[in-house]
């Protein structure tokens, strides 16, 4: 089985998602902390994650045609210096202010503009730096690098509030991304996308993108599926800071450990799936997965101090990043090379649907208290996954072999048959 640690470019892109994804674990505990302190209830809490994933919506499929239209490794490194001045006007205004919920609220919105754009081209570019041989694996393990670094990222933080405060530990984070386009921004990778003869207009790319939904089904399944797990499941993360101060009574390093176990969880995931064999089918895998993450929920919900809370979380994040690879996996491969970032610009698109779970979370916390949400979220997310399993015969486990995943470019269709 071919290593894609063997390219150089893999190589370092890879470590640049290591020290990216550190610098979000940071500013999100950064984030979700200073939110708290400035006395934001649950619905505030709600909306600041929700908003963070607005530009997800607005601007995910256009993020993924840029990235299918543009030199990727130059995408990155401009989102990376956007993101270094936007944290170090952030931090500096907390410096000088006592700073607001509006602020937060305020901040976390032009976060998701930048960061929009920087996944479509970094999943893309993984593919781009490897062999076909070594394509899934390049896709574990570089999930693996973001998923172990965000969990250094939220530790870090616990200890940077304690010691240096905020608006010291928002320059810190100022410095990781300025590394962070150090690295990437002039990588040299041959692309699929750029060597095409001729490239589509912006325009026609932005609606063969939308295109992708009717024409594959597979496609139309995991964005749908997507959807709703975005708004019942993956709405957990703005109850966790909640329930670290109003159930478990947990100071900022508990929250930072809350965090960890989530990215820990993730990082074990993508380890294994980094491992697994060619020949087990993802699809089933994504299913059985879908079916733990409710429970996982529903546990979380229960749980009444740090140490279980945090083994919950472990198991969440454990399902929320084997969600994420299968998913992202399931659709790049169903598409031409050419068309891997509009795939994974429907992927950002997918998770577009965040607020709305965010604002439901908010609500229902507000409402029945952080416990119950959780608790109802959990057994819908369950519910949800169960009629896939039960509509969907791909995705439950089955003595045969893997359904077929690529497909031909859309402008390649094939044509009808003609009659005897």
């Amino acid at each position: 089985m071919a290593s894609p640690f063997r390219s150089a470019a893999f190589r370092r892109l890879w470590f640049s998602t290591v020290v990216a994804s550190a610098g979000q674990g940071i500013e999100r505990t950064l984030t979700a902390w200073i939110a708290l302190e400035l006395g934001a209830d649950a619905f505030a809490i709600g909306l600041t994650f929700a908003v963070r994933m607005v530009p997800s919506l607005l601007f995910g499929i256009a993020a993924g045609t840029l990235a299918d239209h543009v030199d990727r490794p130059r995408q990155l490194g401009a989102v990376a210096l956007a993101a270094a001045l936007l944290m170090a006007g952030f931090g500096g205004w907390l410096a000088i202010s006592t700073g607001a919920v509006w602020h937060v609220i305020l901040f976390s919105f032009f976060a998701g503009c930048v960061m929009v754009f920087d996944t479509p081209a970094r999943q893309a570019l993984v593919l781009d730096t490897v062999t076909n041989d070594a394509a899934q694996r390049a896709l574990a393990l570089h999930a693996l690098a973001g998923r172990f670094s965000q969990a250094l990222g939220a530790l870090v933080a616990g200890v940077l509030i304690a010691q240096i405060g905020v608006p010291g530990s928002y320059l810190i984070t100022t410095l990781i991304y300025v590394a962070v386009a150090l690295l990437i921004g002039t990588l040299q990778v041959a692309q699929e996308h750029r060597r095409a003869g001729e490239r589509p207009q912006f325009l026609p790319a932005l609606a063969s993108s939308l295109r992708m939904i009717v024409d594959l089904p597979v496609v139309r399944t995991l964005i749908i599926v997507g959807l709703i797990c975005e708004i019942f499941a993956f709405s957990h993360l703005s109850a966790v800071p909640l329930f670290a101060q109003n159930v478990l009574a947990a100071g900022p390093e508990g929250l930072g450990t809350l965090n960890a176990a989530l990215s820990i969880g993730g990082a074990i995931a993508v380890a294994l799936l980094s491992l697994l064999p060619e020949r087990i089918a993802r699809q089933p895998l994504l299913g059985a997965v879908y079916l733990l993450y409710g429970l996982a929920i529903v546990g979380f919900g229960f749980s009444r101090d740090l140490v279980f809370a945090a083994l919950m979380l472990l198991i969440t994040g454990f399902c929320a990043a084997a969600f994420d690879v299968l998913q992202q996996t399931l659709i790049q491969l169903a598409v031409p090379p050419a068309q891997r970032g509009r795939a994974v610009g429907l992927w950002v698109l997918s998770i577009g649907s965040a607020p709305i779970g965010h604002l439901e979370m908010g609500g229902l916390a507000a409402l029945l208290g952080v416990p119950s949400a959780l608790v109802i979220n959990g057994s819908l997310t369950f519910v949800a996954a169960a009629l896939l399993w039960l509509r969907a015969p791909a995705y439950r486990w089955a003595r045969r072999g893997p359904v077929p995943l690529t497909a031909a470019p859309l402008n390649m269709r094939p044509k009808p048959r003609k009659k005897p």
